[in-house]
């Protein structure tokens, strides 16, 4: 139909890993980070990194004046501004639970983030142009900065 025409050429950017359709490339760079470890934005107060522009910055303005940070963590003390925030940090940091299971080897993992961070190792792997080392596609890019 025109209508299923019109919606596919809205979602026209496809991600090579997974399939998800994206109406733009913006959109779609930003989902390919969530296939990698890489955090390319930097906070230039504290330096921990972040995978997308938007969050490394809501993060600067937390440095910027009191913010209120209600929920404290019950383990360590730590507080944070949200409470989906304190479920993370305890989930990741605090539980030995590791729900999210690899389906190809034995490895589990805390957050689903991190299975598919993980998961990416199992693709078939392609060879370095500079050394000849096989890696996962994904990590090709990375990789090629020991190379400067």
């Amino acid at each position: 139909t025109a209508a299923a025409a019109a919606a596919a050429a809205r979602k026209s950017h496809a991600c090579d890993t997974c399939g998800k359709a994206f109406r733009d490339v913006y959109h779609l760079k930003r989902h390919r980070l969530s296939h990698t470890d890489e955090r390319p934005f930097q906070c230039p107060v504290c330096q921990q990194r972040f995978k997308r522009k938007d969050r490394m910055a809501s993060h600067v303005r937390s440095h910027q004046g009191h913010v209120h940070k209600p929920y404290a963590c019950g383990h360590c003390g730590k507080s944070f501004s949200r409470p989906d925030h304190l479920n993370s940090h305890v989930r990741q940091v605090h539980s030995t639970e590791r729900p999210f299971k690899c389906q190809t080897c034995e490895a589990a993992f805390a957050t689903r983030d991190r299975l598919r961070a993980h998961a990416v190792r199992h693709e078939d792997k392609v060879p370095c142009h500079v050394c000849g080392k096989l890696l996962s596609a994904a990590y090709v890019s990375d990789h090629l900065r020991v190379h400067g």
